[in-house]
């Protein structure tokens, strides 16, 4: 704990505080209320202004995706405040990479006072060289924490409880055992039995999707186990969601899990596990259908989609990219060969699969979209260039490239740098008998592995750096992309996924484009 020796300035101070779930074994000294209470202690102690405070309850560290801090971080850009307040630096964050860059950075940048309370860190005072290596140390805690959940819950898949945060349809959670799941016997589980059964009956996907919005049965996406806090719900069933609960042997007792897995502990993001790697348990649970009904029905799937093979299938010029305007479903194609002309034409997803009630048609031919879309393009390009100013556009491009090249390479160095500094200060550390040498180890093999990374990015862009021809290479390839929109007569495939996010088209073959590039919104007809 420690007062303000900062004289002469008004603080607008940032209370932020931030609590991972597995902060949550700590008790209350690690609780929102209590980081809350002896920060705003300090704050009113020093006779300085509580501007607000920023809470993210129960998300971790290794994140910056935070909803709170990001709008903190905002308001430290709108020049709300000019002082940020945490219990301790690990609430703070617990990547030190990106740790270190609002610290190092983005702090000094907006002229942002930063004080860990509880770890004496205050950036007013100058460098603190124990700011990289704590950073370090709460890294490899939230690593460290990050390995113990995932063998947590791998033992538990490994016993056949179930881990997932969301129930498979017409399932719920024991009461008495929330790793094991339970038929909710309600009209889910009903859905369940009646689209096997209209399976085995010979009636299609698709088909048994209609009869389904039809009857009136809920769709996962409307089952208050699964979403009960979603704001959009689809309310009609469609092929995709049939076949997911007619290929899921959960509903034969069989529990599959780790078909998932986060790539790093850092990040949300997912990969797909090998089949091989899965773990698969079986008689776990109350299955809602007959297991030999689930095996014949899985050989009808096979021999249904040989049957549906078409040989020659092709992505069509705006697959994927063209959207209802109304309805907001992808619109699909058909060959309408009864003009006198026959061509592809678009059509609306929702209307082709549920007629008239659900949407219009919507129907526009390709090749007409594909002209107004050419027009638009050569108009959006004649009127904001003329060929003379053509190269020095490219140019200024490539000027910024090289200068933006240049601070990352600035960056990168201060940050090896850094890294070099926090390796000796550890030496020291290790030599005064503050880290033993088992913890020397660990950290420092962290450290190294960050080292090498660094410059194995410094050489990479020293090399493009010092190309002799790089410059002159860029700029015509530049020059060249920009020529070529306004010569172009036909669109591609590839110029549609470089040019254009989707298009949106409404009845009477209204279309707006949205490009990946910033231009007015014009609408066509």
């Amino acid at each position: 704990m420690f007062k303000d020796n900062v004289p002469e300035k008004i603080w607008n101070c940032a209370v932020y505080c931030r609590l991972s779930k597995e902060d949550l074994n700590h008790g209350y000294s690690e609780s929102i209320q209590a980081q809350k209470n002896e920060l705003t202690k300090f704050v009113l102690e020093n006779g300085w202004s509580l501007f607000g405070f920023y809470i993210d309850d129960g998300v971790s560290g290794t994140t910056f995706e935070r909803d709170d801090f990001k709008r903190m971080i905002d308001d430290v850009e709108k020049g709300f405040i000019n002082c940020i307040i945490t219990k301790d630096l690990s609430r703070l964050g617990r990547d030190y990479i990106e740790t270190g860059r609002y610290l190092e950075k983005v702090f000094p940048e907006f002229g942002i006072r930063y004080i860990a309370l509880n770890d004496g860190i205050d950036t007013s005072k100058g460098d603190d060289d124990s700011i990289p290596f704590r950073n370090v140390v709460n890294d490899m805690y939230a690593k460290d924490i990050s390995k113990k959940i995932k063998f947590n819950l791998y033992s538990k898949m490994k016993d056949g409880l179930y881990v997932g945060a969301l129930v498979p349809y017409g399932y719920k959670k024991d009461p008495n055992n929330k790793n094991r799941l339970i038929p909710s016997n309600d009209i889910t589980t009903q859905a369940v039995k009646r689209i096997f059964s209209l399976y085995m009956d010979g009636f299609g996907k698709q088909k048994i999707a209609k009869i389904l919005s039809e009857e009136g049965y809920p769709t996962p996406s409307e089952s208050k186990e699964n979403y009960n806090n979603s704001n959009q719900k689809v309310k009609m069933w469609n092929s995709n969601a049939v076949h997911r609960i007619l290929t899921n042997e959960v509903y034969i007792g069989t529990i599959v899990q780790h078909k998932r897995k986060k790539v790093s502990y850092k990040v949300k993001k997912t990969k797909e596990v090998p089949e091989e790697e899965w773990i698969k348990k079986t008689d776990m649970h109350e299955p809602i259908i007959d297991k030999d009904i689930f095996w014949q029905v899985q050989e009808i799937i096979q021999e249904r989609s040989k049957m549906k093979f078409r040989p020659g299938h092709v992505t069509h010029l705006f697959s994927g990219k063209a959207r209802c305007g109304d309805c907001g479903s992808y619109m699909g194609y058909f060959y309408d060969k009864y003009r006198s002309e026959p061509c592809w034409k678009l059509i609306c997803g929702v209307f082709r699969k549920y007629g008239s009630k659900a949407c219009t048609m919507h129907s526009i031919p390709e090749n007409k979209l594909e002209q107004i879309i050419l027009a638009d393009l050569r108009g959006i390009v004649k009127e904001m260039l003329d060929y003379q100013e053509l190269m020095r556009i490219a140019e200024d491009s490539v000027e910024e490239k090289c200068i933006e090249q240049e601070n990352i390479y600035k960056e990168y160095k201060k940050r090896l740098f850094g890294l070099q500094n926090t390796f000796k200060q550890m030496y020291y550390d290790k030599i005064k008998g503050l880290l033993n040498e088992e913890q020397f180890k660990i950290l420092s093999n962290e450290i190294q592995n960050e080292m090498n990374t660094y410059q194995n990015k410094l050489n990479e862009i020293e090399k493009d750096i010092n190309s002799k021809d790089r410059k002159m290479i860029l700029i015509q390839q530049a020059y060249e992309k920009i020529k070529a929109i306004v010569d172009m007569q036909d669109l591609n495939r590839q110029m549609v996924e470089n040019l254009i996010d989707f298009i949106e088209i409404f009845d009477d073959n209204k279309i707006k484009i949205h490009y990946k590039f910033s231009t007015p919104e014009n609408y066509y007809s």
